[in-house]
């Protein structure tokens, strides 16, 4: 999808000049990579990074009219509900757009356990990388346990990890 086919929805309006982008109160995200935007979703509550999705025209118009977080797969090539088939719906309770508008902010209240993650964590970033005079060690896990079982909760569907 292109900026032209976002500038005909109502929702967004057009980017006519770098101060209206950067500086004023008018909605005009751009999709910069393939017709996608980095979105970045914290807990509301404490702030821990859950994940980070992509959002293209349609999931981000209709993440702000439902109140609940809408992503891109880019495995699926779809739109998805997050937490339509786990139950674990993300409640949106702030969005916030970055200075030029390609790249969103959410801050979410997550349904049922509060995970995020499709492997069963609360957070995707559930592992910590070694870095300086550690880089050589392994992986570390920051969470001590899963919140559900995937394969209980998704059955048969096809896992998004591309290999």
């Amino acid at each position: 999808m292109t900026n032209e086919h976002n500038l005909h929805d109502p929702i967004f309006h057009p980017r006519r000049t770098i101060v209206g982008v950067e500086e004023s109160s008018l909605l005009a995200p751009c999709f910069p990579m393939d017709g996608l935007m980095p979105c970045v979703t914290t807990d509301a509550g404490d702030g821990v990074v859950l994940m980070i999705g992509w959002m293209n025209a349609a999931a981000l118009e209709r993440t702000i009219k439902t109140g609940e977080a809408y992503y891109f797969s880019r495995t699926r090539q779809a739109i998805w509900h997050k937490g339509a088939s786990s139950g674990l719906v993300q409640r949106v309770i702030e969005m916030r757009i970055d200075d030029d508008q390609d790249a969103i902010w959410l801050r979410v209240e997550v349904a049922g356990n509060g995970a995020s993650c499709h492997v069963g964590y609360r957070s995707c970033f559930y592992r910590r990388v070694p870095v300086g005079s550690v880089a050589d060690e392994a992986l570390t896990f920051c969470e001590d346990s899963k919140l559900f079982d995937p394969a209980v909760v998704y059955g048969d569907a096809p896992n998004p990890t591309v290999l």
